[in-house]
């Protein structure tokens, strides 16, 4: 006893309370990047899930807003040029431009694979994109429906061909994208991290046997789920489809990730950071709906990290030399375990050359999520009246 107290006299009990912290903060830490994240790299479907059908047909559904001349110019494209032998393109259009819709109807006249619905909407009525969804699962010819949004590339030509190996082992599908931004700056390279972080925790308990969030651009399930579910839920909102209406229906037995690099999608991104910000607080506008432990699981992670860093650093600057080195250490420890963490599971998420600059984005992504945090989309989901 006296043992104890003598070290008490030595470092003060709030020092001693400060280590106490710092090591229950890196317990915590590890907890992440060595197990939960650990579980991205070590995923293999074909050992989780039985396989249920063989080379299923494939309906890709997307919903086009407005003029977009990157769909029709590169996306759409390359698309329809994927290797699989029996799949589909269903373009559901929401617009009035004539000379648009004569121009998907001649590539629809072109390519027998290419069906085309067209949504005109008014003033007075907004056309959600899960409504455009009905329309073209209605107009869908195959039962496995696999969704996509404007602005995304597949990263190669057998995307459908590796998301249709997740549909013969799974009714509800995910894989995985990659922002994409034409410039290059630190500005862009911390909304990366920041995006592949996001994903990175939806990922982990996705593969731990339920997917809760999926990517807008890559996802899919089948039409005999959606029609046993009665079809989308929250239908006063734009978006939720992916999320919302996926933690409705998601089971370990109907769950399927697909985690290849012939599987990622590329979604096109703004580079300037006010807009980037409207996009990220847009897509996780629905975040307030979601259970409990799935808001917790990424907060705790972001907390504990800013918490450790900063208990780390009052070691270091107020504490006894030994204890100086002793908080040194684990932050030795702790990055290091970081950066093989994220090695091995970065390039499953479709990020590279990332590792070289990461202490950046570790010290500063708890304050991104803060910012994100700070207020809602300015461009709330819009009501359909």
């Amino acid at each position: 006893m006296n043992f104890f107290y003598q070290i008490a006299e030595h470092y003060s009990w709030q020092g001693i309370a400060l280590v106490a912290i710092l090591i229950v903060l890196f317990a915590v830490q590890t907890y992440y990047y060595a197990i939960a994240y650990r579980r991205i790299h070590r995923f293999r479907l074909a050992k989780r899930n039985e396989k249920y059908c063989e080379n299923p047909f494939i309906s890709i559904i997307v919903a086009v807003r407005g003029e977009d001349e990157f769909f029709l110019s590169e996306q759409l494209p390359t698309i329809l040029a994927q290797e699989y032998p029996v799949y589909e393109v269903v373009v559901v259009y929401i617009g009035r431009d004539i000379d648009y819709y004569a121009e998907l109807q001649r590539i629809r006249d072109e390519r027998s694979n290419l069906k085309l619905t067209k949504l005109s909407g008014n003033g007075r009525i907004y056309i959600t994109t899960k409504q455009a969804y009905n329309i073209g699962i209605k107009s869908a010819q195959y039962d496995h429906l696999l969704f996509t949004t404007p602005g995304t590339i597949p990263a190669t030509t057998e995307w459908v061909k590796y998301m249709a190996l997740a549909f013969e082992r799974g009714s509800i599908v995910a894989g995985a994208a990659a922002p994409y931004f034409d410039e290059k700056s630190l500005s862009t390279y911390l909304m990366r991290l920041a995006e592949m972080h996001y994903s990175r925790n939806h990922m982990a308990m996705a593969v731990n046997d339920r997917i809760y969030v999926a990517p807008r651009s890559n996802f899919g399930f089948t039409r005999r789920l959606y029609e046993a579910t009665r079809g989308f839920n929250h239908l006063n909102m734009d978006i939720g489809e992916n999320d919302l209406y996926i933690q409705s229906i998601t089971s370990p037995r109907r769950s399927a990730v697909m985690l290849s690099p012939k599987s990622l999608v590329h979604e096109d991104r703004p580079s300037k950071w006010s807009e980037w910000l409207e996009v990220i607080r847009y897509n996780r506008s629905t975040a307030e709906y979601y259970p409990t432990p799935i808001r917790t699981f990424a907060r705790w992670e972001s907390g504990s990290r800013m918490l450790f860093l900063l208990t780390a650093l009052a070691i270091i600057v107020l504490l006894p030399l030994e204890l100086k080195i002793f908080a040194a250490f684990m932050l030795i420890v702790r990055y290091t375990m970081v950066l093989l963490s994220t090695r091995k599971t970065a390039s499953k998420l479709g990020e590279h050359g990332i590792l070289v600059n990461y202490w950046i984005y570790d010290i500063l992504g708890p304050i991104i999520d803060f910012m994100i945090s700070l207020k809602h989309s300015n461009n709330s989901p819009k009501a359909w009246i």
